[in-house]
């Protein structure tokens, strides 16, 4: 969590305690403190502040948001529409609210750095009634940025509600708020974990299937005022420092992409200039992504894989897949706003003999 996220969370733990239902002045500070923090996120969102509601992940206010939209458009009838790369939680709840019509999601795909084919996503709008399109605003393992406004576009031409997964863009890229509805997480922008926001436009056509489903401003039960202080409070640090941060984070990652390029047999995926500039993913042949995920480690780097490995109960990032590049050997480095560039450049040294190291641990340096 970043500073001033960690710094309101302190101060809401003594002063928003209290059940903001309640009428006596406890109660009534509480209420206000929420109102600030929803009225901040909302602002810097560029959405109203009665459109945005507060869930306990950004995996909630995904599937709230799909199910809210398809269970509104559910006489209309058709499937969820979304691209091949979207977050597995996309993939999960489209799947889900069609599921009892017997109508699977239709998956459009995209090309070799990961940007969705817009020629297919027209076709798929045009060739009968759609539920719900659901694209992501910048993929969470590649960085590469969707067109939005070109998907926006094609969706208000055929009257089909938009939903953008906004979680790698708030509070470290610039967001135009093309969709219907918005989703994001706060730990994704330095906030604490546990809050998901979902924005759903005042007239957009949103149901809750169920009572249970209902959302009000701040979700459901008695809401965590500390965490939604901290996660305003955070997003407004972000905010304030993307502009400043971005153009020496593109530089950083760019670094890390030309060298990673450099080793033999390693390929860096996504687009090279459409893309978040905080994320980098490359893949390597001859070793397994979590090797070199566990190499870095010990030498105090954190990184992620998304790689396929030997385990057969455990498959190849979908993403990579649907992009058609190399899915063995995957490795992502997120860099955070506050990164040191020394840390970078020792990466930069670190990364070519880890993997040689590797490989010849494993005897294909010899292949």
């Amino acid at each position: 969590m970043n500073a001033a996220g960690r710094d309101a969370l302190l101060a809401a733990l003594d002063d928003g305690w209290a059940d903001p239902a309640r009428l006596h002045r406890e109660g009534r500070r509480a209420q206000l403190m929420i109102n600030e923090a929803m009225a901040s996120m909302a602002s810097i969102l560029g959405v109203r502040s009665d459109e945005l509601h507060a869930l306990g992940s950004g995996t909630q206010a995904v599937h709230a948001g799909i199910e809210g939209l398809a269970w509104g458009r559910r006489r209309i009838g058709g499937p969820c529409v979304l691209s091949a790369v979207e977050h597995s939680s996309v993939m999960t709840a489209a799947t889900a609210v069609t599921s009892a019509a017997e109508e699977a999601p239709h998956v459009v795909p995209v090309d070799r750095e990961g940007v969705i084919d817009r020629d297919a996503l027209d076709s798929a709008l045009s060739g009968g009634p759609v539920r719900v399109v659901a694209v992501q605003s910048v993929n969470q393992e590649t960085g590469t940025k969707q067109p939005l406004e070109t998907v926006a576009e094609l969706c208000r031409r055929t009257n089909v509600p938009l939903l953008i997964d906004a979680a790698q863009s708030v509070g470290r890229e610039e967001l135009i708020a093309h969709g219907d509805v918005i989703t994001a997480s706060a730990h994704k922008w330095g906030g604490p974990a546990g809050v998901g926001l979902v924005a759903i436009r005042t007239g957009v056509r949103w149901r809750a299937a169920t009572p249970t489903r209902a959302l009000d401003r701040t979700g459901q039960g008695f809401p965590d005022v500390p965490a939604l202080m901290a996660a305003s409070a955070s997003l407004e640090q972000a905010e304030r420092e993307r502009s400043a941060a971005h153009p020496l984070l593109m530089q950083l990652t760019e670094r890390i992409r030309t060298a990673a390029a450099a080793i033999p047999d390693v390929e860096v995926v996504g687009h090279p200039t459409q893309r978040a500039a905080h994320l980098v993913t490359f893949s390597c042949l001859y070793v397994a992504g979590e090797a070199i995920v566990d190499a870095l480690d010990r030498k105090e780097f954190s990184a992620a894989s998304g790689s396929a490995c030997a385990s057969e109960a455990l498959g190849p990032s979908h993403v990579l897949a649907a992009m058609g590049v190399l899915t063995h050997g995957n490795v992502r480095i997120g860099l955070p706003a506050d990164v040191d560039p020394r840390d970078v450049d020792r990466f930069i040294e670190t990364l070519p003999v880890t993997i040689a190291k590797i490989r010849a641990d494993a005897g294909v340096d010899r292949l």
